[in-house]
C-alpha cells in the first residue's frame, strides 16, 4: 500500500448526488479487458481536487455512453467505437479524454455494502446545450483582466 501523499487529500467515494468537477484518470493498459464476446471494457476512474472519486465501467459493447463521455471530456464530437475494438484501440479511443477535467452531474445510488462500507452505483449526466463543460485545472498565470 502506498503511503499517503501530503500534496492531496485522501480519497473517498462520492456518496452525495450533485455536480462535481471531475478529472478522468487514464486507465492502465493491463486493466482494459478483452471479453469473450469480442468487446473491450475498462473501469474508468474519476477524481476531483477534494479527493472525491468514483469508478464506472465503460465498454465497446454499449458504445454510446462511452462516446458521450469521451466527447464531453475532449470537447469534440466523437464517433462510437467499434464493437469488436481491441484493448489497444480502446485505450487509443479514450486517450483524448484522459487527464481532462469536466463538470459532471453525479447521481449516487446506494448499492449495498462490502466489507462494512457502503457501495454506490453512479449515473453521470453532462451539461446540455452550448455550455462548454470542459474546465481548466488551474487558472492561467496572467489573467486577461
Amino acid at each position: 500500500m502506498n503511503p499517503p501523499n501530503q500534496d492531496r487529500p485522501p480519497l473517498k467515494s462520492i456518496e452525495v448526488s450533485g455536480t462535481y468537477k471531475l478529472k478522468l484518470i487514464k486507465p492502465k493498459f493491463e486493466k482494459v479487458k478483452h471479453n469473450e464476446d469480442g468487446t473491450s471494457s475498462a473501469r474508468l476512474f474519476f477524481l476531483d481536487d477534494q479527493g472525491n472519486c468514483l469508478s464506472k465501467s465503460y465498454g465497446s459493447k454499449y458504445a454510446k455512453p462511452l462516446a458521450m463521455l469521451v466527447g464531453k471530456f475532449s470537447g469534440t464530437f466523437t464517433e462510437e467505437i467499434r464493437m469488436d475494438a481491441t484493448p489497444a484501440e480502446f485505450m487509443q479511443y479514450v486517450e483524448p479524454a484522459c487527464g481532462k477535467t469536466c463538470l459532471i452531474g453525479v447521481e449516487a445510488i446506494p448499492n449495498g455494502e462490502w466489507n462494512g462500507k457502503p457501495q454506490f452505483k453512479y449515473k453521470l449526466t453532462f451539461p446540455k446545450g452550448s455550455q462548454k463543460p470542459v474546465v481548466q485545472d488551474a487558472p492561467p498565470e496572467n489573467p486577461p483582466f
